[in-house]
Formats: structure tokens, C-alpha cells, sequence
């Protein structure tokens, strides 16, 4: 008895060092690292089934610093998934360029890093990004929805638990822009579970 006790605790503490151990392996390039990071995402349909969420996966567009300083009138520019034609670029003091486009649009350029600026849109604020992953992702036991979308309200309004936070993605789907991008984040752990979604203030909405 006292051998077939001392077997089980050493498969339960084999078991135990698998888990400690155990990682996830993704594909290179752009899915790299996505285990344990927030991102910006569209969390779409849910599926009892498969028990997981259709999430699609953005970052902003990054533009090369010398590019952008380059741009000149009647030159073409891809942002956010869209061409445009160069009208104007200015620069200011604090090395923020600005580009207003032929069709009326204006778009200003910020640095990040040292050799890398990013797009935003004066009309709505938005940043340019483009979609690099579609996955299909298990929501994690314990989680939660930070409503953040409600200018007036100072701290967020916290959801837990996935049939309620699937009641309020229904409701907001058929009011508002759902749980899009341009507003959604979510948080995943390791085994790329989504543990958080959280939402912030969008002129869509």
C-alpha cells in the first residue's frame, strides 16, 4: 500500500513539474510572443462548441523615420489599410510631422523609439494600425470586462465572469461598434487564454 501511495505521489509531482514547465509554441514573425501580452483586438463570435472567441489581432502601422521625412507632394501613403495622396507636410519644433492629404485629411506622425514614428488621425484620434492575426482564443476561468467607454465615469465598470460579459458584447453589438479594435483590448496569459477585456471611449460609439 505504502509503495503504490508513494507511486501516486510521484506521478502527482511529475505532473506537477510538466505544468511548471509546460510553454507555448507559436508560429515566428508576428505571432511571436504573443502569449502574456495585451493587444489591441476585435473580439468577435463566440463559440459554445469550440468554447473559444474569433479574435482578430492589430498593431499600429510603424513607418521608417527617414521615410516619413521624405514624403513630398503627390507622394502615396498607406495607412491603416487605406492609400491616400500627399497634399502638404509640415514639421514643428518638437519633430511631430504632420501630412494633410489630398482628399482633405490630416495626419500627424509621433516618434517611437529611435528610428520609428506612428500614424494618428486628427479627425477621430485614432491610430493607424492594420490586422495581423485571426485566431481563435478560449477565454480564461475568472474573466473579466473593464467598460471604460463612459467619458463621464472616472473608473471603469468591472465584469466578471464569460456568460455576462457575452450578455453585454450582445447588447453592445446591437447598439455600438461591439468590442471593435479601435476601443478593445485584451490581455492573454500564457496558455493564450483572454483574462481581460477592456474597453475605452470611441467617437463610434
Amino acid at each position: 500500500m505504502k509503495k503504490m501511495i508513494s507511486l501516486a505521489m510521484a506521478v502527482l509531482m511529475l505532473l506537477s513539474v510538466s505544468i511548471a514547465f509546460a510553454k507555448t509554441v507559436t508560429p515566428d514573425d508576428e505571432y511571436k510572443g504573443l502569449a502574456g501580452v495585451v493587444v489591441n483586438a476585435t473580439v468577435g463570435e463566440y463559440n459554445p462548441d469550440s468554447k473559444t472567441f474569433t479574435v482578430t489581432l492589430y498593431k499600429d502601422d510603424s513607418f521608417a523615420i527617414d521615410d516619413v521625412e521624405k514624403l513630398a507632394p503627390g507622394d502615396v501613403l498607406l495607412a491603416g489599410g487605406w492609400t491616400c495622396r500627399v497634399k502638404e507636410k509640415t514639421e514643428d519644433e518638437n519633430g511631430e510631422i504632420k501630412v494633410l492629404t489630398e482628399d482633405g485629411g490630416e495626419i500627424i506622425f509621433v516618434q517611437v523609439g529611435d528610428d520609428h514614428m506612428i500614424a494618428q488621425s486628427t479627425d477621430d484620434d485614432r491610430r493607424f494600425m492594420h490586422a495581423y492575426a485571426v485566431l481563435n482564443l478560449p477565454a480564461a476561468e475568472g474573466i473579466v470586462y473593464e467598460d471604460n467607454s463612459d467619458p463621464e465615469k472616472a473608473e471603469a465598470v468591472v465584469t466578471k465572469g464569460l456568460d455576462d460579459i457575452l450578455k453585454i458584447k450582445a447588447e453592445k453589438e446591437k447598439t455600438s461598434i461591439g468590442f471593435h479594435y479601435y476601443a478593445t483590448i485584451i490581455e492573454l496569459n500564457d496558455a493564450m487564454e483572454i483574462v481581460r477585456i477592456h474597453q475605452d471611449y470611441d467617437v463610434a460609439q
